[in-house]
């Protein structure tokens, strides 16, 4: 994680959140693909509720079915 995104607490902060979101919501995603998450700036600010609508988002444009 780079150090433009806020400071050491922050930063950890981020990845622990990260990391508990995709813990509970491995089944949206294919085992097939490697995820990468970069935080921008305001990541700090984001709270359990928004990453995971980001990540159901992101989950749905993975999926074979939503490609046209």
């Amino acid at each position: 994680m780079t150090k433009k995104v806020g400071n050491a607490v922050q930063r950890n902060r981020i990845k622990r959140v990260v990391r508990e979101v995709f813990r509970r919501n491995r089944q949206l995603f294919p085992a097939s693909h490697d995820l990468v998450f970069i935080a921008k700036r305001g990541a700090t600010d984001i709270d359990y509720g928004s990453l995971l609508c980001e990540l159901q988002r992101a989950a749905r444009r993975l999926r074979p079915e939503a490609t046209p």
